[in-house]
């Protein structure tokens, strides 16, 4: 017989159910013993959200005609199958939803809000049931006193946070549901507002001065943040079920720290004073304070580069509130990095072309607009854009107001130069005017009897032009100037002018001057400074000198003693003329004719080829021969190292009368 009892909840009669193993309460349905557990053979499944007619391969293949009556559709591709595979896809969408923002035990209620919602609102399938499916969880998150988590929702979907807002508004309205707000982030702007308004006042000196160092706008983004993350913790966490108030001052507390970087004193003053905006006691503030900061210990243990709180002793070398203060924003940017890389649920619905267009449609409306921008037109030259801004306003033109002002000296007026500017046809503003231009627009004209040759230059402007007798004496000095330079040489200019002789040939040494020793005695008589002329390139005294004691050993002495009388000196300062003077004007044919036309008339130089069978020590001796007055003699070379070197080049061979 089965056994009767009280209720232990209620109070009221129970009756013994074989089914469950315990007896059941009449009136509430509770059971007395619910430690009971049945044994059976049959497997138990949830097939909530499971249909097997949707997964089943052996349903009948019954065939379905279409309007036209010459098409036909397999079982499942009618509208009413679509729908409840679509709707079987939302279901595990919900799922995967509640399990990724920690709530799996709100799936239920999701799903009924959303099929309350589709019965209600009839919308289609696409974009605005995936925007539906979130705010329903959100709404689920509210009535469990949970925060809603729009955002994380709305990253979950991929989908503007705007969009999951609004829908969020719109659902509710339709199923008349209204909530209370639990999420501590709502609060923190009217904290910052309070304690910027009447906080500081009441706060000692101490306290005050840092806070005042700190950017609150920084404290609040922070403190939002840090939020967001309580939000993600576990249903049955004590965060979450405590009253959100005094949470949200312990996270602004927290927030203040991190910016300053440093645990800040004082702190039951600090918690007295944002607990007076919810009339909050100091102690439940500091209460909540300690366990948010247990709480982001802990997560400051899982980022690799920040310090750990390692008590040692009882006593720890760095204290947890450093520890949480200096990691708190790297815990926040790490936990978003972690929340970021998580594995998103997807949604795949079946939508027909309407439904594809409607949706992409409200992804058009909800995408902000961007007013039509007008053709760029190609931009104009910079000088052309500052002739028009200088036409359009003379006087108070960008492109040359500020850079004349900068350059004008205090005693010019500026009334005269805007004068100019208005006056002057081409424009400039690279270059000013100057002082003859200035004149001539403030007396009239240019001419001498309005200008006068003194008013050209300012006092000792002229003067700093020309050099100054120590520049002139050290540039004479660097240079080799004399003082009759300048004299001589424009003397010989007018005789080569008047002579009709060419600038280019220049005279190595006076006409009146012939011997060689003359000439070394007047140095340099003609030329300009820089370019003198030289002497010559060879030493003629050391390479007499040379040639008797080569021509000593061969016992030809007496010949070569003949060379300086013969004129050898001067047939190389010849050569020597007739090369500078052809590197000079570019013209060697006409330099060397006139160069050797300088020379006596008995004396030529001619090219003569050696044989190639003999080297040019068989021909150094000199050989004089009498025929027709002419004197041949033999040009000499030194002899090249090694023996058998036959030479191929054009020797030179003097004649002498």
């Amino acid at each position: 017989m089965p056994r009767t009892t009280e209720c232990l909840q209620c109070g009221a009669g129970t009756e013994w159910n074989d089914e469950v193993g315990s007896a059941v309460c009449l009136s509430c349905g509770s059971l007395v013993d619910p430690s009971q557990s049945v044994l059976t053979n049959v497997l138990f499944e949830n097939h909530d959200s499971n249909e097997f007619s949707l997964l089943d391969s052996a349903a009948a293949p019954a065939l379905k005609s279409l309007r036209s009556g010459n098409n036909w559709d397999l079982a499942g591709q009618g509208k009413e199958a679509r729908d409840r595979r679509n709707s079987f896809a939302i279901v595990e969408f919900i799922k995967s939803l509640a399990i990724c923002l920690n709530a799996p035990g709100l799936s239920p209620r999701a799903m009924s809000l959303f099929n309350q919602a589709k019965s209600i609102a009839k919308f289609s399938w696409g974009r605005k049931a995936k925007l539906v499916a979130g705010a329903c969880f959100a709404i689920a998150l509210r009535e469990s006193n949970r925060p809603d988590a729009l955002l994380d929702i709305s990253s979950v979907l991929s989908l503007p946070k705007n969009s999951v807002t609004r829908e969020f508004t719109s659902v509710a309205s339709i199923l008349g549901l209204s909530m209370a707000l639990v999420d501590p982030s709502t609060h923190i702007p009217n904290i910052q507002s309070h304690l910027t308004s009447e906080g500081l006042s009441s706060l000692p000196p101490a306290l005050t001065k840092p806070l005042r160092a700190l950017c609150l706008r920084s404290v609040a983004n922070t403190a939002v943040s840090l939020s967001r993350l309580f939000i993600r913790l576990s249903a049955d966490h004590d965060i979450l079920r405590l009253p959100v108030p005094a949470t949200a001052c312990g996270i602004f507390i927290l927030a203040l720290e991190a910016e300053n970087r440093g645990p800040l004193g004082l702190l039951g003053d600090l918690a007295h004073c944002l607990g007076n905006r919810y009339q909050i006691s100091k102690s439940v503030v500091m209460t909540r304070y300690k366990t948010l900061q247990d709480e982001v210990a802990s997560w400051v243990e899982n980022v690799p580069w920040c310090d750990k709180y390692i008590p040692k002793k009882g006593r720890a070398l760095v204290s947890k509130r450093l520890v949480v203060a200096r990691g708190l924003k790297d815990v926040i940017k790490f936990q978003d990095e972690i929340w970021e890389r998580k594995v998103k649920p997807s949604l795949n619905l079946e939508v027909n072309e309407e439904e594809c267009d409607e949706s992409h449609d409200e992804e058009a409306d909800v995408l902000p607009r961007r007013p039509a921008q007008p053709p760029t037109q190609s931009k104009a030259p910079k000088a052309l854009r500052q002739a028009q801004e200088f036409l359009l306003n003379p006087l108070a033109s960008s492109t040359s107001s500020r850079w004349t002002r900068s350059r004008l000296t205090p005693t010019e007026a500026p009334l005269s130069l805007a004068t100019y500017l208005l006056l002057n046809p081409s424009l400039t503003s690279t270059r000013l005017p100057t002082r003859l231009q200035l004149l001539a627009t403030l007396r009239g004209g240019a001419t001498e009897d309005r200008i006068s040759d003194d008013e050209l230059f300012a006092d000792g402007e002229l003067d700093r032009l020309l050099r100054s007798d120590t520049e002139v004496a050290h540039l004479r000095e660097v240079f080799g100037w004399s003082e009759g330079d300048a004299l001589a040489n424009d003397e010989n200019n007018e005789q080569n002018n008047k002579t009709g002789r060419p600038k280019s040939k220049r005279k190595r040494t006076d006409d009146s001057v012939e011997d060689p020793s003359d000439v070394e005695a007047l140095g340099i008589l003609s030329g300009s400074a820089l370019r003198p002329y030289k002497k010559s390139r060879l030493n003629t005294e050391a390479f007499a000198q040379f040639m008797t004691e080569d021509c000593a050993s061969l016992g030809d002495t007496q010949d070569f003693d003949e060379l300086g009388m013969m004129g050898l000196s001067e047939a190389v300062n010849a050569l020597d003329e007739i090369l500078q003077n052809g590197n000079d004007s570019g013209d060697e044919d006409q330099s060397m004719a006139f160069q050797l036309s300088k020379l006596s008339p008995q004396r030529r130089v001619v090219p003569r080829i050696l044989p190639h069978n003999k080297l040019p020590m068989e021909c150094s001796s000199v050989n004089t021969e009498q025929e027709q007055g002419e004197v041949i003699l033999d040009s000499w070379r030194p002899p090249s190292p090694g023996s058998g070197v036959t030479f191929n080049d054009s020797c030179y061979e003097e004649e002498y009368d």
